[in-house]
């Protein structure tokens, strides 16, 4: 009897060994802009949105409260004449990342209002080829989370539901030439998940893993963050993290294959290819009528009041990795984006991947067989 508990002793830590991340990189108070750069566009020419990106110059968009909270926010005082656009912010991770790494988002409010296409999202080099992970991503008001992929056009990269995750698949495949490249879709089915749902909870966590043997996204409302979720944590643990609100797994997605070195994004556009569609603006704005455009009802003039929950509020960005990745350049991203939240610009190279979750799992069980064999011998001995 005790070789076998024993046993069952040893895979419980391997489990926990094996889903374990180190913190490579953390982004919070003053020091949060240090990891970030800005686009090299002045507007969003990927998605079509109505917006020039805010730079460091643009101060009462892109800053530290008083909270020592980092603030992103569309530009709600100016009124904007007809032609013209409005300022919002895109920044853009200066590192690269790669397999074997989790992204942990914590965040006080995300961005909502009529017109407004938030996104917190990775992107590989030359897409859609270098593959996008969309981990946040909400889009007028909604109070849903959005959780996607895209995969290059004539890839093999599908999604099924089930008891793995809690969300509710609305596109199942993620080849980005299909469904008008919305990648295989997941709605976050908590309310609190986005939108003012999600502030009036007091915010919460998003995590996303993506390991060799699947890309996973869970949410924690601000009273389920578990207390081991801070800016100082030094690794992160998934194995207990609970049931994902996504799962994508390598059994039906070849994620070593389809996704390339990643490049973190976070931005605000608006209306756009997509929260611009008079169809999506009627889920949860009114409907537009006549010759009624998002860009003419929601952008030009004075929007004070549709864009005074435009902004995110984040308390910090976490990265850990078990490939060493962050801290390096990151890669070139090229391509159009035709339905999704961004694309970003910047040079340098990737760090080789050394390791990874699935690695690590088949590793630990070559010693478990040994190990195993011994301890049975060992009770056979005793007994």
């Amino acid at each position: 009897m005790l070789p076998l508990i024993a046993l069952g002793a040893l895979l419980a830590s391997l489990h926990v060994q094996a889903a374990s991340y180190p913190r490579v990189e953390s982004f919070s108070g003053q020091s949060f802009f240090d990891g970030f750069t800005y686009p090299a566009e002045t507007y969003d020419n990927t998605t079509n949105g109505d917006v020039f990106w805010a730079t460091a110059s643009n101060t009462s968009l892109i800053y530290i409260n008083d909270d020592n909270h980092i603030i992103l926010k569309v530009d709600n005082t100016s009124s904007v004449p007809y032609n013209s656009k409005r300022y919002a912010p895109k920044l853009l991770a200066k590192s690269a990342y790669d397999i074997g790494t989790v992204w942990v988002l914590d965040a006080v409010h995300m961005p909502y209002g009529c017109g407004v296409w938030p996104g917190f999202w990775t992107q590989g080099s030359d897409w859609p080829n270098g593959g996008e992970i969309d981990i946040s991503e909400g889009v007028n008001k909604r109070t849903n989370n959005m959780i996607a992929l895209h995969t290059g056009n004539g890839s093999t990269c599908t999604v099924t539901g089930g008891s793995s995750m809690s969300g509710s698949v609305t596109f199942d495949n993620c080849d980005n030439s299909l469904n008008g490249g919305s990648g295989c879709t997941i709605n976050d089915t908590d309310s609190k998940s986005y939108g003012e749902g999600f502030g009036a909870a007091g915010g919460g966590v998003y995590i996303a893993e993506w390991a060799k043997d699947g890309i996973r996204v869970w949410f924690k409302t601000r009273s389920d963050v578990p207390s081991s979720l801070t800016v100082s944590a030094d690794s992160i643990d998934t194995s207990s993290l609970g049931t994902p609100v996504a799962e994508y797994s390598s059994d039906s997605c070849d994620i070593e294959t389809l996704f390339g070195s990643q490049t973190l994004t976070i931005d605000i556009t608006l209306c756009g290819d997509f929260a611009g569609t008079p169809s999506e603006l009627a889920l949860t704005c009114p409907a537009l009528s006549g010759d009624a455009t998002c860009y003419s009802t929601y952008v030009i003039d004075d929007q004070s009041a549709n864009f005074a929950a435009a902004y995110y509020e984040i308390n910090y960005i976490n990265v850990f990795s078990s490939s060493g990745s962050g801290g390096q350049s990151g890669g070139k991203v090229t391509g159009t984006v035709t339905a999704t939240a961004g694309v970003g610009t910047g040079t340098g190279s990737s760090g080789e991947n050394t390791s990874s979750r699935a690695e690590e799992r088949w590793a630990a069980a070559g010693g478990l067989m040994g190990l195993a064999g011994l301890l049975l011998a060992f009770g056979a001995a005793v007994f």
